[in-house]
């Protein structure tokens, strides 16, 4: 529908009424419809008409079907959705139509040059806690950008809009033709959804939704839209999509990882990294102000590095750069685990012993503590960590870690330590700047106490696993 469309459309519905809302002005049109403002008795709405030559183009029933699942919101409220009022077909212009409440505010695209710093949490966390509200009731929203986000003046609320492309979760034989070109949407769209490879299961959307919350935050930490400078031409926005590495930088660290993590490329990496509890609004608090200066100055520099790197990688290139990932893993780990050690002063004397396993992306480092009588360790403490690469996300590799930790007479290899608990999914250098390393260690060694403490041993010959699931 071009810009003479809509004014006809609009003209020819002014003091008539529609579905009983009687129309009067007009606040802009899509793609597929005309926003008019409407009154029926005492009740202000905004109601979406669409344009009957795409109505027919694409068909009645599959434009009523989508109406239908916005009326199916009508009596489910949530602060920070829009409310559906009513919708159907008009008996007596036969016009399709949807009633909303009517919002006198901008959209964040708008206002994203004024939104304060510190508002920026609560807002992502409400746009968020939004779209779980539609999961939690079987559908996916699919269009979550700026331009469908209204904001409060006081940039205290955030209100999520259009629900015209809301999809129900898992129904593959649905009826589901785009009425709007696929350019309104494809900046904020993640690679699998631009390319129409989305599953279609509660993963499936769930990474998309991620993807798109991950865009808005990147906009609203950065006051510009995620790949701007790649708008011109279409097939460089495509490709942008597919393969860049948006660069991201606030003093807000927690919101930058938060960002960074969900536009994330592979959705199976996404969902191994975000979280619905991630876009909690609680701030982050760092231990100090000189850690915080080394977490930002840090996050900065990974991401421009990996804006910098070559994101095509050809199959034969697969081998060596994960041997080389896998052997930059092992030594910073190494080094690490040694500086650790040296830090807490309550282990015994140790021997590290690292396996790499290239075909299968994965590293062993087996952390060998002889027995020491005046430490009140009996045995030997075996605690190995299994990581594994599981993607190389555009130069910055993503890593899962397991641990498991044993006691046992003779030295243990690592076929006989099975990983019990994943406790990391990230990057390295999160790995090597925060406490889950130094937590693993400590809990093997009270681990081991508390077992002498209860009266057990490893049976002779055999070990004795500390770690539960």
């Amino acid at each position: 529908m071009d810009s003479t469309q809509a004014k006809q459309l609009t003209d020819s519905l002014q003091g008539r009424a529609v579905g009983g809302w009687n129309i009067d002005g007009c606040f802009g049109n899509g793609k597929s419809a005309v926003v008019l403002p409407a009154t029926r008795d005492s009740c202000k709405a905004a109601v979406k008409i669409f344009h009957p030559e795409l109505v027919e183009r694409y068909g009645k029933a599959t434009q009523l079907e989508r109406i239908l699942r916005e009326k199916s919101l009508i009596n489910a409220e949530h602060p920070n959705l829009v409310r559906i009022l009513d919708g159907g077909e008009c008996s007596d212009t036969g016009h399709l139509f949807v009633a909303m409440e009517r919002l006198p505010y901008p959209n964040l695209h708008q206002v994203i040059t004024a939104l304060p710093q510190e508002a920026i949490p609560k807002l992502i966390s409400q746009v968020a806690s939004a779209a779980r509200f539609l999961e939690d009731r079987g559908m996916a929203h699919r269009d979550i950008k700026p331009e469908n986000i209204a904001i409060t003046p006081d940039f205290s609320k955030a209100i999520l809009l259009d629900l015209g492309v809301l999809r129900p979760i898992g129904l593959s034989n649905l009826t589901d033709v785009d009425q709007r070109s696929f350019i309104g949407t494809l900046r904020y769209s993640s690679p699998e959804f631009l390319l129409r490879q989305e599953a279609d299961t509660l993963d499936g959307w769930r990474a998309l939704t991620f993807y798109q919350l991950g865009a808005v935050l990147h906009d609203m930490l950065m006051r510009r839209p995620v790949f701007e400078e790649y708008s011109e031409p279409f097939s460089r926005l495509v490709d942008a999509v597919r393969t860049v590495v948006p660069n991201i930088h606030s003093a807000d660290v927690r919101c930058v990882t938060l960002a960074n993590h969900c536009l994330v490329k592979s959705p199976v990496t996404r969902l191994e990294l975000v979280k619905w509890a991630d876009f909690s609004d609680t701030p982050f608090q760092s231990s100090t102000q000189v850690s915080a200066a080394r977490d930002r100055i840090r996050q900065r520099q990974k991401y421009f590095h990996a804006a910098a790197t070559e994101t095509v990688v050809q199959p034969a290139d697969q081998r060596r750069l994960t041997r080389l990932a896998l052997d930059d893993l092992c030594n910073r780990l190494e080094s690490r685990i040694a500086a650790l050690m040296n830090y807490l002063q309550c282990f015994p004397l140790r021997a590290t012993k690292s396996n790499k396993d290239v075909n299968n992306r994965r590293s062993t480092i087996c952390v060998h503590f002889e027995p020491d009588d005046e430490m009140g360790l009996k045995h030997r403490l075996t605690v190995m960590f299994d990581i594994c690469l599981i993607d190389f996300n555009n130069g910055t590799p993503i890593y899962k870690a397991a641990t498991s930790a044993t006691l046992s007479e003779e030295e243990v290899g690592a076929d006989q330590l099975q990983p019990a608990k994943q406790f990391f999914v990230g990057e390295i250098q999160q790995l090597l700047d925060g406490p889950e390393l130094e937590q693993q260690f400590l809990e093997a060694l009270e681990g081991a106490y508390q077992t002498y403490e209860q009266g057990d041993a490893p049976p002779s010959g055999d070990v004795l696993r500390l770690t539960k699931e």
